[in-house]
């Protein structure tokens, strides 16, 4: 009787090991593994994680994508039975789109998808050639394993038959809750080694240290909580929090107040310029930035002024310059939150008379202007429908003919607001206008760096008419005027070109030490021609205007560059740059500014706590409204 169910149990076993049953199982893992590599990939070609492939920080990463993806598969294990093979199937294509499309998004604006950037699909169409330019080939790894798999399906159906195994929802069960435990056992492992505080503000560190798929899950999760089961209404205890914050903040010295009063104000926020252009010359001896080196020359200059976007890009930093305010965490405001009242430079100066014009060659809806301008206060939106297509560039009207047209419908008889947003210099700077235009880059010629350097001194040139012309029509003395960059120009992806340009080595602290843009700020009887070093972001240009023209700005975030001892720049996800030293939200470390020599915790911890709680209190503003009552 022992003897026949010995036999018994090794038939069982015989019939299960069917060849069908083993490419099922080879299937599957090959599935989970493919998955694996594609996520191994996406960490590695962002540069989200870096070499050696052995330490600790990417052991965990890897933990981290492997319990989530285990956790995936469970629960199509236990969903699934007649249809699992294709169920499986489309998980993976759609895992593999998905980080694909992170892969592309991420080379751009160095984050990936989030479920509010969702709400900006509608800018795909408009930023299609950067997107384009962003792809390469290596990229096809991410799709490289379906065609197997479905090769795979084909062989399972014959070997089967046609008739496929069906398992009983018990085996079903258990396999699912084995598969569940150790993935959540892994994932465990993984998630117990990193700081999670960090995720409010850095998706970057989320990613890095526990991947991209649990990422998706964490976005989901808070895009949930935050719009579906908070309150968005403003709690007596916020509003108190938020009052606290700005009675404490430092008041300005007054130095230089109200030198600029009554009088024009001019911003200029220039696409993609970046510091490391001004007084640098190409291998040829030319001046990459001739007339802006020569403004500098007449202009307060901050040389260490770091731009603090986030999803919203260059509509990020309009959002700083006029309101004092950080960017969303996930998204543009302009689309989140574009009927918030804001104490905007637009919204102040209409209330003392100023005519507002905002200037921008693009669609009126890309970014939700049309909408968010008027909430800022602009009364003139002056967009690519008003203006005559005489000169292409880039994206579209060239900045010459764009800043001759623009002064064109001002009405310089009273004092105005002028808010200019540049475009010919847009990413990816590959334009057939530049193929010709005649800038020698030398070794650069048809690389990316050259590109941009053709297009950065085009911007130049057009601001240099710009200048020409304010002097002509007897403007420049009697007006404020502003010039800034928006944010990077250079991907990490092209680091390389930028580093071996420069004469650096890449590492992290010098990557983060190079993302500043310039800043000018020229008005007679300012100190021009002086160099401030101060560290600085684009957050502080509104209160530093609100002293030089002698208003009050009660409620912006930013500090009066003119009048700070101790300078700093908060950045988005969170790092944290100052007079003194660089800190790395993603390291969670700092390196002394000059040196990069690694710095002990106690020397920094407790000041940048007090600075990143900046990006606390504008959260709590944008997302409820804070500044309403």
């Amino acid at each position: 009787m022992q003897k026949d169910n010995i036999t018994f149990k090794k038939t069982k076993i015989k019939k299960s090991l069917t060849p069908a049953f083993i490419v099922e199982v080879i299937f599957w893992l090959a599935a989970i593994g493919a998955l694996m590599i594609k996520c191994f990939y996406f960490q590695f070609t962002t540069r989200l994680n870096s070499r050696p492939f052995f330490t600790m920080n990417n052991a965990y990463t890897m933990m981290g994508s492997l319990g989530t993806l285990l956790i995936i598969i469970s629960i199509l294990i236990f969903a699934f039975n007649k249809k699992r093979r294709i169920a499986l199937l489309i998980i993976d294509a759609f895992l593999s789109l998905l980080i694909f499309a992170d892969t592309i998004y991420f080379r751009y604006y160095y984050s990936a998808i989030t479920i509010p950037v969702l709400y900006q699909i509608r800018l795909v169409g408009s930023v299609g050639d950067s997107i384009i330019s962003l792809f390469k080939i290596k990229d096809l790894v991410y799709f490289a394993d379906i065609p197997f798999l479905v090769a795979m399906l084909y062989i399972l159906k014959r070997l089967s038959k046609g008739n496929i195994g069906l398992f009983k929802i018990k085996f079903r069960a258990i396999t699912a809750v084995l598969v569940f435990v150790i993935g959540f056992a892994v994932f465990k492992v993984a998630y117990n080694n990193v700081d999670t505080s960090i995720f409010p503000y850095d998706n970057n560190y989320i990613a890095r240290y526990l991947g991209i798929n649990y990422f998706h899950f964490y976005d989901i999760k808070r895009f949930v909580k935050e719009n579906l089961l908070t309150d968005r209404k403003l709690s007596s205890e916020e509003r108190a929090i938020i009052n606290e914050f700005f009675e404490n903040k430092n008041k300005s010295t007054d130095k230089f107040r109200g030198i600029a009063k009554g009088k024009n104000l001019i911003l200029v926020q220039v696409e993609a310029l970046q510091h490391f252009v001004i007084n640098r010359k190409t291998e040829k001896g030319e001046e990459i930035t001739p007339n802006l080196n020569k403004l500098i020359k007449e202009s307060a200059y901050f040389d260490n002024f770091y731009f603090q976007i986030g999803g919203g890009n260059t509509a990020d930093a309009e959002l700083l310059s006029n309101t004092s305010l950080y960017p969303a965490k996930e998204g543009c405001a302009y689309f989140r939150f574009p009927n918030n009242t804001y104490h905007s430079l637009g919204n102040i100066l209409k209330q003392q008379g100023y005519d507002t014009y905002v200037f921008h060659a693009n669609n009126p809806t890309f970014w939700n202007r049309s909408v968010a301008y008027k909430t800022l206060g602009f009364d003139t939106f002056v967009s690519n429908n008003d203006y005559v297509l005489d000169e292409y560039v880039g994206w579209g009207l060239g900045d010459a003919s764009f800043f001759r047209q623009s002064l064109d419908r001002i009405d310089t008889s009273k004092p105005f607001y002028g808010f200019f947003i540049t475009l010919s210099s847009h990413f990816p700077f590959k334009y057939e206008f530049f193929e010709t235009y005649d800038f020698d880059v030398g070794k650069y010629e048809g690389k990316f760096l050259g590109y941009y350097l053709k297009a950065i001194n085009y911007a130049d040139y057009a601001l240099g008419r710009f200048i020409d012309e304010l002097k002509e029509r007897g403007l420049f003395e009697n007006t404020l005027l502003v010039i800034y960059g928006d944010h990077m120009a250079v991907p990490k992806d092209y680091s390389e070109e930028l580093m071996e340009f420069l004469g650096m080595e890449y590492n992290d602290f010098n990557w983060a030490k190079l993302q500043k843009v310039p800043c000018l700020i020229h008005y007679p009887g300012l100190e021009n021609g002086n160099v401030f070093t101060v560290t600085g972001g684009e957050i502080d240009i509104l209160p530093t205007i609100a002293n030089l023209m002698g208003f009050d700005a009660p409620y912006a975030i930013g500090k009066d560059l003119f009048n700070t001892e101790y300078g700093y720049a908060v950045l988005r996800n969170s790092s944290v740059v100052t007079d003194k030293y660089i800190y790395l939200s993603g390291q969670r470390s700092a390196y002394d500014i000059n040196t990069g020599e690694k710095l002990k915790p106690e020397e920094y911890e407790k000041e940048v706590s007090s600075f990143q709680r900046e990006l606390f209190i504008s959260d709590l503003i944008l997302q409820k409204n804070g500044l309403k009552e």
